[in-house]
C-alpha cells in the first residue's frame, strides 16, 4: 500500500471507531431517557438523536431539538441527582 492509501485507511478506521463509540453512547442515553419516561424518536418527547464522528474519529452526539417540557424534566432530574449526591456524607 502507498502511504496515501494507508493514511486514508487509518482515517476511515478512526472515523468508524468514533462513530461506533458515539452510537453506543446514543444508545445508552436513549435507554436512560426511556427509564425517565422520555422516548427518543417521538415528536413530543425527544424527536431525534444520533451518533456522529469527525473524520479524525472524535465521537459526538447530535441531540436534535428537544421540546421545552422534556428539557425541564431532564433538568429537574439532574438537579435532584446532584442534590442527592451532595447530601451524602
Amino acid at each position: 500500500m502507498t502511504t496515501e492509501t494507508e493514511a486514508a485507511a487509518q482515517q476511515a478506521d478512526a472515523f468508524m471507531a468514533g462513530k461506533r463509540k458515539a452510537d453506543d453512547t446514543a444508545f445508552m442515553l436513549t435507554r436512560v431517557l426511556a427509564e425517565m419516561g422520555i422516548k427518543v424518536g417521538e415528536r413530543d418527547s425527544w424527536p431525534q438523536m444520533m451518533g456522529r464522528a469527525s473524520l479524525s474519529g472524535e465521537p459526538s452526539l447530535y441531540l436534535g431539538t428537544v421540546p421545552l417540557p422534556t428539557a425541564r424534566k431532564l433538568i429537574d432530574a439532574l438537579v435532584h441527582a446532584e442534590s442527592a449526591k451532595r447530601r451524602q456524607p
